[in-house]
């Protein structure tokens, strides 16, 4: 069977979220190796997966480069995309690999795949797309009118007034290129093409979601080469244990998180404690909060016994028990949330967390809150409302049936051995080489 290759930008989300597809391919009789920085690799091992790492540290030579303004960072970026392209070239052909699955973030360190003339596929950890007025942009929180010349006129004012993201990164790619890392020519000598999208410049090859098709809009369903993989929760994942001392199963638990990145916003910590006091307010309730940095500065507040506060904890495992889930509109927390069927109050803060809140909104999977909520009263106002739709709660309960139910990981898993099957293209492995 083939060995399949996975490279994402190295974040636990992402990876997280591959773990499904790559047990799935495991199961098919396929080999599956993670290329990984040294600070992952013993989270995906902890997984039962294999992985080559590479190191994020490089030294660069003093020059005339280095000691200008601007142009030092740009040619301390181009050396590093190119340390890190030689490192993925050397993986590639030292795990023989048959093909690979690449975040699209991360393309312009994977161009040598094309080069060798590998089948490969983007493995999109969240819903965005290349530019299209057809729909919004993932950054916006702009849900797409019906067809038309009007619809197409508001999806243009979604993209210009959402487009700082795809902006920068398509600059910066351009940028790193004139200082010397060549990812745009080593794909077009390569015989493929690169579009603009939602981060920025991606290649123009097939496509997998790691979401269901059931979340995403319409014209973004209909695209060609987009796939889905549904919700792609691997519940055996190990992300360690949690105590549950204390805890009563008879009372409802709400559960907060703002992921990852949350304690990084300015509003967190005033927010997180409006949160705090009001479930202290609600009777009855248990509230289970995962705030990283900011756990030390809330527990110096008097937290009753059904009040926890914690750096992190395993979601996996604390989701289940949850009656509401508060959270930042993450992709990742948001597959969790359907798997389980948790209805969520989403407080987006950024980067794609507006065009996930507005799908799930559309699809009356949700209601949307405002991170900058200072005042306990207004999340109160906002829990009561998200309790008292029936709607939400039935909707969710059906995605959540119909996310244990799809076949889409299956059918994904399909896609790629269809697309391992067509080999590498005639003469491109050999002219990579030379």
């Amino acid at each position: 069977m083939a060995t399949v290759g996975i490279y994402m930008l190295p974040e636990y989300g992402g990876l997280n979220a591959t773990f499904a597809l790559a047990r799935t391919l495991g199961r098919r009789g396929h080999r599956v190796r993670y290329f990984v920085p040294d600070a992952f690799e013993a989270h995906v091992t902890r997984q039962g997966f294999e992985s080559t790492r590479y190191s994020e540290k490089l030294r660069v030579a003093s020059s005339w480069a280095t000691r200008i303004p601007g142009v030092r960072f740009l040619h301390l970026r181009a050396r590093y995309n190119e340390h890190l392209a030689a490192a993925f070239d050397a993986w590639v052909d030292a795990d023989a690999l048959d093909g690979v699955l690449v975040d699209p973030v991360v393309w312009n360190v994977a161009a040598g795949a094309h080069e060798r003339g590998l089948p490969y596929l983007s493995l999109n950890p969240t819903y965005s797309a290349p530019f299209s007025l057809d729909y919004p942009s993932v950054h916006s929180s702009a849900i797409p009118p019906r067809g038309g010349a009007s619809a197409r006129a508001r999806n243009l004012v979604a993209w210009t007034f959402q487009a700082r993201i795809p902006w920068h990164r398509g600059l910066y790619d351009r940028s790193i290129g004139w200082a010397g890392h060549n990812a745009f020519r080593r794909v077009r000598r390569a015989g493929r093409r690169v579009r603009w999208g939602d981060f920025g410049y991606r290649p123009d090859v097939q496509e997998l979601v790691i979401g269901p098709r059931a979340l995403d809009f319409e014209p973004l369903r209909a695209l060609p080469h987009r796939h889905y993989l549904g919700t792609s929760v691997e519940p055996s994942r190990h992300d360690g244990t949690f105590d549950w001392s204390g805890y009563d199963a008879s009372r409802p638990l709400a559960y907060c998180s703002l992921g990852t990145f949350g304690d990084d916003q300015p509003a967190a910590l005033r927010f997180l404690t409006a949160v705090i006091e009001s479930f202290r307010r609600r009777e009855g309730w248990q509230l289970i909060v995962s705030c990283g940095a900011l756990a030390e500065q809330l527990r110096s507040q008097a937290m009753p016994p059904s009040i926890r506060v914690e750096a992190s904890v395993p979601q996996l495992e604390v989701l289940p028990r949850a009656r509401l889930f508060l959270n930042h509109g993450g992709i990742g927390s948001v597959r969790e949330a359907l798997y389980f069927g948790v209805p969520m109050l989403l407080f987006p803060y950024g980067a794609d967390q507006p065009g996930l809140t507005a799908r799930l909104v559309h699809h009356q999977l949700a209601l949307r809150g405002d991170l900058r909520t200072k005042d306990a009263r207004v999340i109160t106002e906002r829990v009561d409302a998200l309790l008292a739709r029936d709607d939400i709660t039935q909707a969710m309960a059906a995605m959540k049936q119909g996310c244990r139910d799809s076949r889409e990981l299956e059918e994904g898993a399909d896609v790629i051995e269809r697309h391992l099957a067509s080999g590498p293209l005639d003469g491109a492995r050999a002219a990579g080489a030379r």
